[in-house]
């Protein structure tokens, strides 16, 4: 009996869905692109045209590109913020997320922007979940007012986007500026297709049948 249950556990296992991460949002940097200037002490804060998800997501990391009027400094420090919409078509004032990147950027992917300054890639862990068929918008800024910091702009997007010099402002409505670079990955479920499921389990219902053939082989007569 104890093979019977180490084997019905083992399908009920399987039959269960399975979480993986995955990039559900993409809009990639453009390779000696434009930027935006964004930094929060020279009063200037850029959020990101409009995005939503069919379903539900949990935000597992959050990715970006920028660059540097001169070479970065030695430690990096960028707010990182997710808006939900204000029921109008625009972020919020108050966000609904907020993390700080500290660290340095990478600069191997070899990317330079538009007067050919270094490229940085930003990765940011996160467990923010974000609920289906809702506008959320994303905002990067830099922490250092001595820095002039550009988020690099991408390819793809509406060419629509925010500014605030502050927070607590609303947000001011641009319907002709750069599209931001950002990525964006989450959890997943998959579940196993049918055919491939029947090809695992088969195999593994055989081998339960024959335990319990076994078993009642071995079962004392009924007086």
């Amino acid at each position: 009996m104890y093979s019977i249950q180490k084997l019905t556990l083992l399908i009920s296992l399987i039959i269960l869905p399975l979480t993986a991460s995955a990039v559900v949002l993409e809009q990639a940097p453009l390779d000696n692109g434009d930027g935006s200037l964004s930094v929060g002490p020279s009063g200037v804060q850029i959020a990101t045209d409009d995005f939503q998800f069919a379903s539900d997501v949990k935000l597992t990391k959050i990715s970006w590109w920028g660059s540097y009027d001169s070479a970065a400094p030695a430690t990096e420090s960028l707010t990182v913020r997710i808006f939900a919409d204000d029921g109008f078509g625009n972020p919020q004032s108050s966000f609904l997320f907020e993390s700080v990147f500290s660290g340095n950027g990478d600069s191997s992917g070899g990317l330079t922007d538009l007067f050919g300054g270094a490229v940085y890639q930003y990765d940011l862990g996160v467990n923010q979940v974000l609920q289906g068929n809702t506008d959320y918008y994303l905002s990067v800024f830099n922490n250092d007012g001595n820095q002039g910091w550009y988020w690099l702009e991408s390819a793809a997007g509406n060419n629509t986007g925010w500014s605030r010099a502050a927070d607590g402002d609303a947000w001011n409505f641009d319907s002709a500026t750069l599209n931001m670079s950002f990525q964006l990955t989450a959890d997943t479920i998959s579940i196993p297709e049918p055919f491939t499921l029947s090809l695992m389990i088969l195999p593994m219902l055989w081998l339960a049948g024959l335990a319990r053939r076994k078993i009642d082989w071995h079962k004392p007569p009924i007086a």
